[in-house]
């Protein structure tokens, strides 16, 4: 578990550098969850085109992760990792929706998860 200090202290200094940025409207940074097996954790917003989320994670063992949406009894789903420790990426959407970062734990014990996020406008 010696990982799961040097990805925190990593997390600190991406906020720490995120936190500069003059045009982030919203940020969220170092959140930690224990996603239980079987078990989910989402963060939900409201995007609109113009708007880019740029997120990063690390977790204790793989985990399947996307960004969705819901429309028309529908679930939508513009991004999906399955089975990953690691990602870092930005989303810009196409369309003005309420949007899900969604983390699914397939493992048979709990998982840690780490993750921050910023929202900023183009």
């Amino acid at each position: 578990m010696d990982r799961l200090p040097r990805i925190m202290l990593a997390l600190f200094f991406m906020a720490t550098f995120i936190s500069g940025c003059a045009s982030s409207n919203a940020r969220k940074d170092g959140i930690s969850e224990t996603l239980k097996p079987a078990g989910i954790h989402e963060d939900c917003m409201e995007l609109s085109p113009g708007q880019i989320i740029e997120y990063s994670f690390d977790s204790s063992k793989p985990l399947n992760f996307n960004i969705h949406y819901h429309e028309d009894g529908g679930m939508f789903f513009p991004l999906q990792k399955d089975n990953t420790t690691h990602e870092k990426g930005r989303f810009e959407p196409r369309k003005k929706q309420y949007y899900c970062l969604m983390w699914t734990n397939s493992q048979s014990e709990p998982v840690t998860l780490i993750y921050i996020y910023t929202m900023e406008k183009k």
